[in-house]
């Protein structure tokens, strides 16, 4: 058997690892029934297992929904939204005003749930950036998911 310090390395640092997984997760649910208040534990995208409040969690990385997990990536996907709204917005008005056609107000509805979904969007972004500023003040890094 040849003996690789590389892996025996990475061995004991995965036994160091598991060491602290297993003292956060312990400090995690004392802290949990001695408060009661509500923690989520999750990676962090350092490698580390934290236990954030959900306000520094931010939203909700699984489940249905956009798998958006930065506040900038969720800023654009309230601006896009934004401009398929106004696109929507924009052809049926034309098309009653412009083009007399009275059908054309039907496609309204399309705007509607555009409307709804960017009210969806945006609570999601301010989330996350309230998240993002309350972590960067703890400085306490991303959650992975």
């Amino acid at each position: 058997m040849v003996y690789d310090s590389k892996s025996a390395r990475s061995m004991s640092e995965a036994s160091e690892r598991a060491h602290r997984d297993a003292a956060t997760t312990a400090a995690h649910e004392e802290h949990i029934q001695r408060t009661g208040e509500k923690r989520i534990l999750v990676r962090a995208v350092n490698g580390e297992l934290l236990s954030y409040t959900p306000d520094e969690y931010g939203v909700s990385r699984t489940g249905l929904g956009p798998k958006i997990s930065t506040w900038w990536g969720h800023l654009v996907y309230v601006l896009a939204i934004l401009v398929i709204t106004m696109i929507f917005l924009y052809l049926p008005i034309h098309g009653m005003f412009v083009e007399r056609d009275p059908e054309a107000g039907w496609f309204l509805i399309v705007t509607g749930l555009f409307v709804l979904l960017g009210i969806y969007a945006t609570r999601n972004f301010r989330r996350e950036w309230r998240a993002h500023k309350l972590r960067k003040e703890r400085g306490l890094p991303r959650p992975l998911q």
